[in-house]
């Protein structure tokens, strides 16, 4: 039976070709993924609210195959609400499936948290005007972007063709003596490659979308292992998850 360990009910948003492949290298033996589709028509702020409406349909459709946990799989979808907005969007799927749930946003704050970073420098593939409502819902969170490298995409499918050095490059210009920690943010950005090695030439944590929210997953399911390579969040998680 594939997903012994536990299975990920994965909410995405159309155009996102980069989350399952992403989750699937991260995911160890008997864990499985399997994804639902959130309709998104752009990466603007009018179009990622409409997401929410979306998010209760997209949830029951993954309840047939016994999911251990959903994620609503899209950072910027579950921040434009501003603070709150994720929780919201937890109970809107928690309530219409009767499973636990976590989003994008969710789990980079707990990220933050785990690994004691409140100064991070930003990298997106955004508009300043999704750049601008992320930064806000940060401050509002207790963190400070201390520099920010957007990428003025609004297109998905312009987002999914981004090649993994255009993360790793953009990371190493957003990084600053002031950042604790740099934060990719955008579940359709290709960066779990990166990670280890960004890590590695910064002497910092790196947090993607990706990552943290397979760790949250991870920790819904009470599973304490992953794929080695993919950065130093995994070992604090599994740490501050043991019984």
């Amino acid at each position: 039976m594939y997903g012994w360990r536990g299975r990920i009910g994965l909410m995405v948003p159309t155009g996102n070709s980069c989350m399952e492949p992403e989750f699937n290298r991260l995911s160890p033996e008997g864990v499985s993924v399997h994804a639902n589709r959130v309709y998104l028509k752009d990466v603007t702020p009018d179009s990622l609210i409409d997401m929410t409406d979306e998010a209760k349909t997209s949830a029951q459709g993954l309840v047939g195959i016994r999911v251990d946990c959903l994620a609503f799989g899209c950072t910027s979808g579950s921040f434009v609400g501003g603070p709150g907005h994720d929780k919201k969007l937890i109970a809107i799927i928690e309530d219409a499936t009767g499973v636990a749930a976590t989003t994008t946003t969710t789990a980079v704050i707990r990220a933050f948290a785990i690994l004691g970073v409140s100064r991070v420098a930003l990298v997106t593939p955004y508009i300043d005007a999704v750049n601008e409502i992320e930064i806000d819902f940060l401050r509002q969170s207790g963190i400070e972007v201390t520099g920010c490298r957007g990428g003025g995409l609004t297109e998905t499918a312009d987002i999914q063709a981004l090649p993994p050095e255009v993360s790793y490059r953009r990371a190493r210009e957003a990084d600053s003596a002031a950042a604790e920690a740099v934060f990719i943010s955008c579940t359709g950005f290709r960066t779990i490659e990166n990670l280890a090695a960004l890590e590695a030439d910064l002497g910092k944590p790196v947090i993607s979308s990706n990552q943290a929210t397979f760790a949250d997953c991870l920790r819904l399911m009470g599973v304490r292992d992953v794929r080695p390579g993919f950065g130093g969040l995994f070992d604090k998680t599994f740490a501050a998850s043991t019984p």
